[in-house]
């Protein structure tokens, strides 16, 4: 794609993609509001005003008024995103994940693999940018670049992601994929970027100037849609998000918590109904006196007198005592108009509205979250809901993490393969980036309770080694050290599923040795003196085999048993 300066210009300036840019940036604007936490009143984003244009248009001035008042930041939705995504972060977890690249040199191989993990920290790029992404940069893309000024005797290409508002024009092929791409990469600086090259172009005073070209021999080129669910089947540039479908139900939720917290307000004072009492303060009518002050008028030159009006120190005294509303009432004048009413009566608000609205906000924060993780998380790990219903939620969950997680894979496998071509060339030979199919998708405690019932029903150990596991990812979920160290202690734990008293009637009957029993007793202080002699069971070790770390440090605890077996005799002889 090889343009003149004034076709470049015409496509930066006023690309004919100018709307459906701008569409995909108020889209993005939309997913931001109701996901990034924002604490100022009137944050930048376009998305809460147009939010409160359309509550405007419905209610009167002065409710619109109370309603910008208690609308506060950060917004309410946001719980209800944080869970979702929360769940759709699950994703990353894969136990059976698998990442593979073929080259024809196991040394470029492990070369990749270094450079991957200590450069480009690969994994943790897309979990977290890329997750951001996924939150509220759906309609991004994702660029493999080259350095300006290479610094090593291979390329070393690097990516990241580019929001709507930087692209000002991208060709994309029937199949969904970008042909050419410009992108302002700084201020009057653009990315020109194709299946042949990378250039760069500046804008000085109107002068568009090429400042750097570097050939490529990808044969594509090296952008690619972070997402590859269209919105629209005539529209390739526009995606759809998880929660793209669910925006206006999320409108919705914000505006009823609002009204509620307008509800709540009034709701919680009574209204007091009492008679009026006649003051018998000087001059006093209806809670206010008459004063007179006397003041200069400049412009005439002379005192003059006015009056104001003032509270009347009697009729203040005799507020109520707490919050509310007095409502006072002219008590009969005579005896031909009695009140036959109580002289004071306290109206309490009705709790029926409350008790809808309340439940109005739970049925959409439900309906969002089962129509976007495929069940609502209070029904996921509810004891109450039947078996049937249980495995559905979670195929259903399962489904959609399937369903996230092959578009994750599928940008992700570009930038890999991308990366690899570019410094290493037809050396490369593929790559396999699978995310897995098995998710922990219960809880600990449904986990733990599934763990009691196996253990009581006499289940295999296969079995409870497998709820056990279970567990341990589920409560270290998202750190790696505690569930290494978490299943490093449990391989080394001779009897893991047994109490104490359940290992000594084993050890009675000879089901069990001596040295094991021990072990199984002393188990934390012998983990604890290992710590302090050798060093942490995590870093032991590390570059062996799990099975051969575990039979090394266990044969050091069957020393630390053997000692505590030599020593008891000698203390239970008499002195």
């Amino acid at each position: 794609m090889s343009l003149s300066e004034e076709k470049l210009r015409k496509l930066i300036l006023s690309s004919p993609q100018r709307g459906v840019l701008e569409e995909a940036q108020k889209h993005e604007n939309r997913l931001a509001l109701h996901t990034e936490t924002e604490v100022r009143k009137n944050g930048s984003n376009p998305a809460y005003n147009d939010f409160l244009n359309w509550v405007a248009g419905y209610l009167p001035k002065d409710k619109f008024e109370r309603f910008c008042q208690l609308l506060k930041n950060p917004i309410a939705t946001l719980g209800i995103s944080n869970e979702i995504f929360t769940e759709l972060s699950r994703v990353f977890d894969g136990q059976n994940s698998f990442f593979n690249y073929e080259f024809k040199s196991t040394d470029l191989e492990d070369d990749f693999n270094t450079y991957l993990k200590k450069v480009l920290e690969d994994r943790s790029f897309f979990k977290n940018k890329g997750f951001e992404q996924l939150k509220s940069g759906i309609n991004s893309v994702l660029i493999v670049d080259l350095p300006r000024e290479p610094t090593s005797e291979r390329l070393e290409p690097v990516y990241y992601f580019i929001n709507s508002s930087s692209v000002r024009h991208v060709k994309v092929n029937h199949k969904g994929g970008i042909d050419a791409i410009i992108f302002e990469l700084k201020e009057d600086t653009y990315g020109v970027y194709n299946d042949e090259s990378y250039r760069i172009y500046s804008d000085t005073d109107g002068t568009i100037e090429l400042v750097f070209e570097s050939e490529h021999s990808l044969g594509y080129c090296p952008a690619t849609f972070f997402w590859d669910k269209d919105m629209k089947k005539d529209n390739l540039i526009l995606k759809k998000s998880p929660i793209t479908d669910w925006l206006n139900q999320f409108d919705r939720y914000l505006a009823q918590d609002t009204f509620k917290e307008h509800a709540d307000l009034y709701s919680s004072y009574p209204i007091v109904v009492s008679m009026a009492e006649k003051c018998d303060f000087e001059n006093c009518q209806n809670g206010y006196i008459d004063e007179s002050y006397d003041f200069y008028n400049n412009d005439l030159e002379e005192m003059q007198t006015r009056s104001r009006q003032i509270k009347c120190e009697s009729c203040e005294s005799r507020k109520l005592v707490g919050a509310g509303t007095n409502y006072m009432y002219t008590a009969p004048q005579t005896a031909d108009s009695p009140d036959l009413s109580d002289p004071v009566k306290i109206i309490s608000a009705d709790i029926k509205p409350l008790e809808y609205l309340g439940e109005k906000l739970d049925h959409i924060a439900s309906e969002i979250k089962s129509g976007v993780i495929g069940t609502s998380t209070k029904a996921i790990n509810d004891q109450a809901i039947n078996e049937l219903q249980v495995l559905g939620s979670f195929e259903s969950r399962r489904n959609v993490l399937i369903n996230l997680k092959e578009s994750f894979e599928k940008v992700h496998k570009f930038a890999n393969d991308t990366v690899a071509l570019l410094r290493y060339g037809d050396s490369f030979v593929g790559s396999t980036v699978n995310y897995g199919d098995e998710f922990y998708l219960k809880n600990v405690a449904v986990l733990q309770e599934e763990y009691k019932v196996a253990k009581e029903n006499g289940e295999p150990d296969e079995e409870i080694d497998s709820i056990y596991r279970q567990i341990i990812q589920t409560k270290y979920r998202g750190n790696k050290d505690k569930i290494k160290r978490a299943w490093t202690l449990y391989n080394l734990n001779p009897m893991p599923h047994n109490t104490l008293d359940e290992s000594k009637e084993l050890a009675s009957i000879g089901a069990v040795s001596e040295e094991d029993f021990i072990i199984k007793a002393r188990f934390t202080n012998f983990i604890a003196r290992f710590e302090r002699e050798q060093t942490n069971i995590i870093t032991f070790g590390e570059n062996l085999e799990f099975k051969t770390r575990i039979d090394k440090i266990y044969s050091q605890l069957k020393k630390y048993a053997n000692e505590s077996k030599q020593v008891r005799p000698s203390q239970e002889q008499p002195t």
